[in-house]
């Protein structure tokens, strides 16, 4: 229904998709309700309605269930397309057009209708299947309503007359898919809309202010609890609105008079010269000492002194009266009007709309989108001043508070109260020569203060935490270098120590060891005790050697300060010391991280007495070494595919590097697991729990003794 679009689709119209997004809409549900008509028990069939009056005494609730209808009767209006009006010789009726046969009748037609009812969104409609031109028929005959008999929303959808006063004229092109010729009318106290579609656009504005009797159908716009909230006259063609008449002129005195006759709603002449213009929203003109607000969406530019004809509809505002849908033209140039000295002993009254000047004291700057705002006080009354735009704003923004200030601006005046009582007033500021500086106010007030107060303290805070950073980052600076101080002391220390080693211990012991082999060899025939005892002596000799060039080792290791512990036993497992061509897989899983220098030195002389003794002792040709990290623990894996042994005589005599190995485990807290069987190859691990290291790297790489025990 062209009336019953949502509030918002009824002022601006479908139009291009939203047009078509609501024809497919109504198709759709036109088959929904096709679909529940035939959908009835054949054992009730709903009875069909022949008459436009049976349609509007239906519910919504029971024209939702969509009667089959079958009327007669003449089209009063055809547009928007596709939906328009029919009235028989009972009632008028909405109809919701299908798009589907093309839509082919138009208003004046005398057409038979089959449709479907529908509970519409203000009153019952019908929802069209399928019409057929009879010939031309005859609109109704109607009398003239008061707009009181219309504004209740009883004679919807029904051909119509009323008489009027034209308040504003346009030419629409946008909310219908047609142009139409948009009115507004004034007529008993309120107010309708027309809309009339045209052939061609002509200037209507002669229109404005004459009474004119119009007819055509009474169409409602509504929100969407189905409330009826304005009036809109379909008018089918222009020569249903006739101009009876022409606009007359009143004179200004008796704008807003008391008359013993009827009101009149017809425009009035003034003239006076413009102090102020807000362009396509309103004029502010002054005559006599006296100023008057204009509402006008002419955009023609004025300038401030111009004598300017007006022509509007007189209007209450807030405080005085007004002229609403005016029109203006420029007579002459004059002098700018000399500003009103504003009292606040009078009654404000007599201001609004007035160009006033009066001095005040700046309490707050405030800016905002479209402006400023000035919040000002003269005396013990407190009033607000506004600048726009934002452009002629900026000027004022270094304005101080407490400045004492002259403003000169319209004053518009605001009232409240059972009684309208005035109760505040605003000052609108034209430009920013409207403000005249009096007195500044000194910079070191209680506002300032306060920032520098800040400012200074933010510093304060800044330095403070300056020194603090400084401070934490000196000690960390010194402990660093107390760390490098004794680093390097143990490494001088430890070099010593393997050279006195290198040179003494290990020369003794090969010398034990050629000693021994000599007696060997004299003593052949010597029992067989001594031969064993001598034997072993020899054998822990060689033992004493091994662990001779191994403590060298441990001292002069410098494998984990260069590198982590991956690293490290890639490399130790990999040099020349193991003496064999063996192939040795080092693989690495998890996140790698550094651990306390006890565990990771440990670690790799696992490792390392893992490799050797496959290597030596296994003769294995590969060994496979596993590093797996996890979150707190690590766990280390030796593999070999050598010759094997058995576990139960690992501490056997002669079997040293097994029980360095166990010692080892044992001073890291965990266990050695081995497995191996003659001839099956060696597999060996341990799992070791740590928690996160508490000292710096350089710490760790200080302390990388092997720490048995």
């Amino acid at each position: 229904m062209k009336h019953r679009f949502s509030t918002r689709l009824s002022v601006q119209g479908p139009c291009g998709l939203l047009a078509l997004f609501q024809s497919m809409g109504k198709v759709l549900t036109l088959v929904a309700f096709v679909a529940v008509a035939w959908a009835q028990p054949a054992t009730r069939p709903l009875p069909v309605l022949t008459s436009a009056e049976q349609v509007r005494r239906l519910s919504p609730e029971e024209a939702a269930l969509g009667y089959p209808v079958r009327i007669r009767g003449v089209i009063t209006d055809d547009v928007p397309t596709p939906d328009f009006f029919v009235q028989d010789a009972t009632a008028g009726i909405y109809v919701e057009g299908s798009l589907a046969p093309k839509f082919a009748h138009h208003w004046g037609d005398q057409v038979e209708l089959q449709g479907i009812t529908g509970p519409g969104k203000f009153a019952p409609v019908v929802r069209e299947l399928k019409t057929r031109v009879v010939g031309k028929g005859t609109l109704p005959n109607t009398r003239t309503y008061r707009f009181s008999e219309l504004s209740g929303g009883q004679q919807d959808s029904q051909w119509t007359q009323v008489r009027g006063i034209v308040r504003s004229v346009s030419i629409d092109r946008t909310s219908w898919p047609e142009t139409v010729l948009a009115m507004n009318i004034a007529s008993g106290g309120g107010s309708f809309n027309v809309r009339t579609p045209i052939t061609h656009e002509q200037d209507f504005s002669s229109w404005v202010d004459s009474e004119v009797l119009i007819e055509g159908v009474c169409g409602s716009l509504f929100n969407a609890q189905r409330q009826l909230i304005r009036v809109l006259f379909y008018v089918p063609d222009l020569r249903f609105i006739k101009v009876e008449m022409p606009a007359k002129e009143v004179p200004f005195s008796a704008l807003m008079r008391f008359s013993p006759g009827e009101g009149s709603q017809h425009r009035v002449r003034v003239q006076g010269i413009v102090t102020y213009q807000q362009p396509g929203q309103a004029l502010f003109v002054q005559n006599g000492g006296q100023g008057l607000r204009v509402l006008t969406q002419q955009n023609g530019l004025l300038a401030i002194g111009d004598v300017v004809d007006v022509l509007g509809f007189p209007a209450v505002g807030e405080s005085a009266p007004l002229l609403e849908n005016a029109a203006f033209h420029r007579v002459r140039h004059a002098p700018p009007p000399q500003p009103i000295k504003l009292d606040l002993a009078v009654p404000w009254e007599q201001y609004d709309g007035a160009l006033i000047t009066t001095d005040a004291k700046l309490l707050h700057l405030e800016p905002q989108p479209n402006g400023l705002r000035l919040l000002l006080q003269q005396g013990d009354g407190v009033f607000e001043a506004i600048l726009e735009p934002r452009e002629l704003a900026a000027r004022l923004a270094s304005l101080r508070v407490n400045s004492e200030l002259r403003i000169t601006g319209i004053c518009l005046v605001r009232n409240g109260g059972l009684w309208s009582i005035p109760q505040s007033f605003r000052v609108l500021l034209r430009t920013p020569q409207d403000v005249t500086v009096l007195k500044a106010a000194s910079w070191w007030n209680l506002r300032n203060a306060l920032w520098l107060l800040g400012i200074t303290t933010a510093a304060l805070l800044l330095v403070l935490a300056g020194m603090l950073v400084l401070g934490r980052r000196l000690r960390e600076q010194m402990a660093i270098i107390r760390q490098k101080l004794q680093h390097g002391a143990v490494l001088e220390e430890r070099n010593r120590i393997a050279r006195e080693l290198h040179d003494t211990l290990e020369q003794e012991l090969a010398a034990i060891t050629m000693q021994l082999d000599l007696a060997v060899d004299r003593f052949r025939q010597a029992p067989q005790v001594a031969f064993r005892a001598l034997d072993a002596a020899r054998s822990m000799s060689r033992h004493s050697m091994v662990e001779a060039r191994r403590s060298v080792w441990d001292l002069r290791c410098d494998l984990l300060e260069k590198g982590d512990l991956p690293s490290a036993l890639a490399g130790i497992v990999r040099s020349p010391a193991t003496g064999s061509k063996a192939e040795i897989h080092v693989d690495v899983s998890g996140t790698p991280v550094r651990l306390p220098g006890r565990i990771e030195m440990n670690l790799l002389r696992i490792g390392q007495e893992a490799v050797a003794n496959a290597v030596k002792h296994g003769q294995a040709s590969r060994v496979q070494i596993e590093l797996q990290y996890g979150r707190e623990s690590v766990v280390l894996k030796v593999s070999d595919d050598g010759c094997g042994f058995d576990p139960d005589q690992a501490s056997a005599v002669g079997h040293f590097g097994m029980l360095d190995l166990q010692e080892r485990a044992e001073s890291l807290g965990s266990r050695l697991r081995i497995d191996s069987a003659p001839g099956q190859g060696t597999r060996m691990a341990i799992e070791v729990r740590f928690e996160p290291p508490a000292t710096s790297d350089a710490e760790i790489k200080t302390h990388t003794y092997s720490g048995r025990g």
